[in-house]
């Protein structure tokens, strides 16, 4: 996994540096190791390196991708990631308010198992996204939503989003991590912290 990291990195890639830390992808490929996840959506491409977490996971995991933009630098992470896992990811252009709550999960399917969600940072997209994405869940299904920071502006959309659905039932909290640390609460001044739950 280590490897892929630094030759996703390399600049011949044409990738640039949107990316979550070495820590936070090993932590999502172990995740859906353990919980034994093969099919796996996420809302937040950017350069593709939680897919490339989740593909290391298991050779029989398939991962659906939802992502906003179509720039230079994700064309290029997908071509990277087809190299390596031909036929095993699927993405999604569009804004995840829409393309989520319109996506039909395959009649041989009956659900995600994992659910990550790294994608628009304001309150109403957070909020929408982890509603819409309960939809596409297997029951039970696990849910990991990032950038619980709220000591930083684009971290009070998340934070306040993921604190409603637990509050309301709709998530049941099972671990929060922060800068790789499991901890009781995310707090500053932490530049990372995530949560995972149980979509009820």
């Amino acid at each position: 996994m280590e490897d892929i990291f630094r030759q996703a990195e390399d600049r011949a890639n044409t990738l640039d540096d949107r990316v979550s830390s070495l820590s936070q992808v090993l932590y999502l490929m172990y995740l859906a190791r353990e919980r034994k996840a093969s099919s796996i959506a996420e809302i937040g491409f950017s350069i593709g390196y939680s897919s490339i977490a989740f593909l290391e996971s298991s050779p029989s995991v398939e991962v659906t991708s939802f992502e906003i933009h179509n720039e230079a630098h994700v064309k290029s992470a997908k071509e990277f990631i087809d190299s390596r896992y031909p036929d095993r990811h699927h993405l999604i252009y569009g804004d995840s308010t829409q393309t989520v709550p319109a996506f039909q999960v395959p009649r041989s399917a009956d659900g995600f198992d994992l659910i990550f969600i790294d994608g628009g940072h304001e309150y109403a997209c957070a909020k929408a996204d982890i509603t819409n994405a309960r939809r596409l869940a297997k029951p039970g299904a696990t849910l990991v939503i990032n950038s619980l920071t709220p000591w930083f502006k684009w971290g009070i959309g998340p934070t306040t989003a993921w604190e409603e659905a637990v509050r309301d039932e709709i998530v049941t909290p099972l671990e929060y991590v922060s800068d790789a640390f499991a901890v009781s609460r995310p707090q500053g001044p932490a530049q990372r912290a995530w949560a995972v739950g149980q979509y009820q």
